[in-house]
């Protein structure tokens, strides 16, 4: 009411009066306030069928439950690469996660002040593998990085501290991890 009382004789540029009768407030429903759900073949037609022929159309919409093998070649687009390693070639293993990925991992914490490396899925001779990391990582940074690293032998994670993923992933690849 106070709207309309202000703006009653106010007109726009192209000379038309403004008109506040035609606004409606509408609020909006929640879950009690909506209306009850009715018979489904009120909303929408449908048919049920049991044919095998038809099912088959409907298979290929559905999503996989299962996730599938990658091919094993090597020149993929995405850059992928499948794990050449066996099981007894090193002291250790990195097995790969249930999507064929890497398992390296970037923990931030402390409001993004901590960074930390994080390799999981690793079985064998764990203290090998951060022995031959920490190895790799002072020949790439030289002296000028301290590779502080610690080792959960029981879960099978690696733990180095700051953001050295790619590098990782990179050393773990070119071994065939």
């Amino acid at each position: 009411m106070a709207l309309r009382i202000l703006f009653k004789n106010i007109t726009l540029r192209s000379g038309m009066p403004l008109q506040l009768n035609n606004l409606v407030c509408k609020r909006d429903s929640s879950y009690r306030s909506s209306p009850i759900a009715q018979d489904p073949s009120c909303y929408a037609k449908y048919e049920v069928s049991s044919s095998s022929e038809e099912w088959k159309f409907v298979e290929r919409l559905l999503p996989s439950t299962l996730i599938p093998t990658p091919s094993n070649r090597k020149d993929l687009p995405s850059g992928w690469q499948p794990q050449t390693a066996t099981f007894g070639e090193y002291p250790y293993f990195v097995h790969r996660s249930r999507n064929h990925m890497l398992p390296v991992y970037l923990k931030v914490s402390m409001r993004g002040t901590r960074r930390i490396t994080q390799i999981n899925n690793v079985d064998g001779n764990i203290w090998a593998l951060e022995a031959a990391i920490k190895k790799y990582l002072t020949r790439v940074y030289g002296d000028k990085k301290i590779i502080a690293t610690k080792v959960h032998e029981v879960c099978g994670h690696l733990c180095i501290h700051g953001d050295h993923v790619s590098k990782v992933k990179e050393w773990l690849l070119k071994k065939g991890l």
